[in-house]
């Protein structure tokens, strides 16, 4: 029997994209876009036409394992659920739950696969990380700025005049974004891309500018500089709206554009053009990436490029804004994390879990429970989170593959699709909310988060967890939605968009700060370790001697992927047998190196083998090497990158990183 069910991807990216999905004698056939999708409308990328392949992978393992020695044993649920019982009640016993690392990310997003934080609250509390390998330097930069985190819908865009692509690559990772481009562009928009590639806009003319990685921060302080010295603010914006104006119109005299031009390699004139641009033509967007808060200076430098938007008056008017993140859902669902049962706990910084891990003694980390991520190939210095997963007694994956974090477990457990079980998803960067139905039995033994915790909440005799079934956790989640109308069933029928979602970030200027206004000066900012001010200081890579590392290692996202997430699904001729290692063609012959050499990558954290290519999209001293390639295909871009902390939010700091490229004799 063939039937269709409305869904959505459970991606950690922009869109959460609706879904149909086609089955026929209880087997998934097709998945396509909706086009009935408020936002979507029936485009999605390669990576949501990935779910049908993975789910059917003959590499998936559908049954529990336990290592002995080097080899898996297969075991049934109940012998895996007793040992993971009789680990975690010794653990318990010995050290203290904190003794326990739980590493859960956004890997496959939805309501339900967060109870696993709620089991190890009820477990006691315990070990996880803080911050983010992902946002965390920016969301924390804005919460200072602004109070708090609000973002345009995305067809505002129609409403600029000048968008600002900062750091932003939505050819790569946002391609719903593509067509408010394009439509914003037809419309008289001007579209300019800060960034240190030329990212894929879709719209001929986009303006390129290409700073020198990490000194975003300094561009944005000499474009401010100029705003001011030719009267360009909005006097009235920021007399009523802001705090400490006068002091940061002080600090950029110490940014001309002429100084700026070194720090960044911009001329001097283009930072001007583009200072005017952005304050004299209208209401300007910026629509913020993350690739330039992956430095140790990442705070400082969004604070920077808030602050344009602050003296210019685009905050709170359609066609401005600073996106970043949004916060809209915060109140939307209701709590189901358990965060009331834990007794005990503490917190490692993410970019340096495995370092942390291997420095805790008080008590010391005995066992990693992973859930929705893959540490050992996305976190940073990869040699490094080795040692730390080695270091531990009892790792604990649930996974889907045998990928690099569950090749190092001693417990796999097979974990469900978004396709055999039933959960709500919601994304970070738009306002809807979707109903992901079971639309066929889970494949061989393989279970939901939901179930698996509940079967050892159990075990364990933890009746505070709750023994509920998914619908009934749906529903307890969807409570305080419910008074607006969007309970489960009315999710069933089709997504719904947050009625406390903005359209227009920040319409009514009223800011969640301490002082009620934006803040330029921030004393939140001080107790963070911070300058009152924005500010420019340089990531620590540009104050390193360069003489053994000379070129910048960026490590951006592939199209095809998402972070690790389907790299073993690239065909071997495909992949091919090593990672791409691109340059500029300027770099190369400066290098060394030919097009199709194999050449090693080296840093002071360690050295990969690729192959190298030779493109134009990027500036000359930067090397490119697409993040995710798992270390057991020849991958690992991050045994080159390193373990710093960014200087707020505990972000990540992979692009703060130098190499060099020589060509293999071996």
């Amino acid at each position: 029997m063939k039937k269709i069910y409305r869904s959505a991807c459970p991606l950690d990216c922009y869109a959460s994209c609706g879904l149909l999905i086609y089955t026929e004698n209880g087997r998934v056939t097709g998945i396509k876009g909706d086009p009935e999708h408020p936002l979507t409308r029936g485009k999605v990328c390669g990576k949501a036409r990935k779910h049908l392949e993975r789910l059917y992978s003959p590499e998936r393992i559908l049954y529990p394992m336990v290592k002995e020695g080097s080899d898996w044993r297969r075991i049934q649920w109940n012998e895996a659920l007793d040992i993971w019982a009789r680990k975690l009640e010794e653990i318990k016993r010995q050290y203290g739950t904190g003794a326990v690392l739980y590493h859960d990310a956004s890997g496959s997003n939805g309501v339900l696969r967060g109870l696993g934080s709620r089991f190890f609250n009820v477990y006691g509390g315990v070990s996880i990380p803080e911050g983010s390998l992902c946002w965390a330097s920016g969301k924390a930069a804005q919460a200072v700025d602004f109070g708090g985190h609000q973002a345009h819908e995305w067809d505002d865009l129609e409403n600029s005049r000048n968008i600002f692509l900062w750091g932003r690559d939505p050819g790569r990772t946002n391609i719903h974004l593509l067509q408010y481009l394009k439509r914003a562009a037809a419309k008289g928009a001007r579209l300019i891309s800060v960034n240190p590639v030329r990212v894929q806009t879709g719209v001929t003319g986009t303006w390129h500018v290409y700073p020198r990685p990490g000194t975003d921060g300094a561009l944005a302080l000499g474009m401010a500089h100029q705003i001011i010295a030719e009267g360009l603010i909005d006097k009235a914006f920021v007399e009523k709206y802001t705090k400490g104006y006068a002091e940061f119109a002080a600090l950029v005299k110490e940014f001309p554009p002429e100084k700026v031009a070194g720090i960044c390699d911009i001329p001097a004139e283009e930072i001007k053009l583009l200072a005017r641009t952005y304050a004299g033509g209208g209401p300007s967007a910026i629509m913020f990436g993350y690739g330039m808060q992956r430095y140790t200076n990442s705070g400082r430098t969004v604070r920077c490029i808030d602050a344009l938007a602050a003296i210019t008056g685009n905050i709170g008017v359609p066609g401005g804004g600073a996106n970043y993140v949004h916060q809209h859902w915060k109140d939307f669902f209701t709590d189901l994390s358990g965060a009331e049962f834990a007794r005990a706990g503490r917190t490692f910084p993410w970019p340096a879990l495995a370092r942390r891990v291997m420095e805790a003694d008080d008590p010391p980390v005995r066992s990693i429970v992973v859930t929705r991520s893959n540490p050992v190939t996305q976190l940073p210095d990869t040699n490094k989170v080795l040692q730390a997963f080695r270091a531990v007694d009892f790792v604990v994956a649930i996974e889907f593959f045998i990928n690099d974090t569950a090749a190092e477990a001693d417990l796999f457990l097979p974990c469900t699709t978004f396709l055999e079980d039933e959960d709500v998803v919601v994304s970070s960067w738009n306002n809807y909310v979707s109903y992901m139905p079971r639309v066929i039995e889970p494949l061989g033994e393989s279970k939901s988060d939901v179930d698996i915790f509940t079967a050892l909440a159990r075990r364990m005799g933890f009746l505070d967890f709750g023994f509920h079934s998914s619908q009934e956790w749906l529903e307890r989640a969807l409570s305080r939605a419910a008074s607006n109308g969007i309970d489960l069933e009315r999710l069933k029928e089709g997504p719904a968009r947050n009625p406390a979602a903005p359209r227009i970030a920040w319409g009514d200027r009223k800011f969640p700060t301490p002082s009620g206004k934006y803040e330029l000066y921030s004393e939140k900012a001080v107790e963070k370790g911070l300058e009152p001010l924005p500010t420019y200081v340089p990531p620590q890579m540009l104050s390193r001697e360069t003489e053994n590392f000379p070129l910048y290692l960026l490590t951006p996202h592939s199209g095809r992927t998402i972070h690790s997430q389907f790299w073993n699904l690239i065909p071997d001729e495909t992949l091919g047998s090593l990672p791409a290692v691109e340059m500029h063609p300027q770099t190369a012959a400066g290098t060394g190196v030919n097009a199709g050499d194999r050449v090693w990558v080296e840093s002071s954290q360690g050295r990969l083998q690729g192959i190298l290519y030779t493109v134009d999209d990027i500036r000359p001293g930067v090397v490119r090497i697409y993040q995710g390639r798992w270390a057991s295909q020849n991958g690992g871009v991050n045994f080159l990158t390193p373990d710093a902390v960014s200087d707020l939010g505990s972000g990540s700091c992979y692009y703060d990183c130098r190499c060099r490229v020589y060509r293999c004799h071996d």
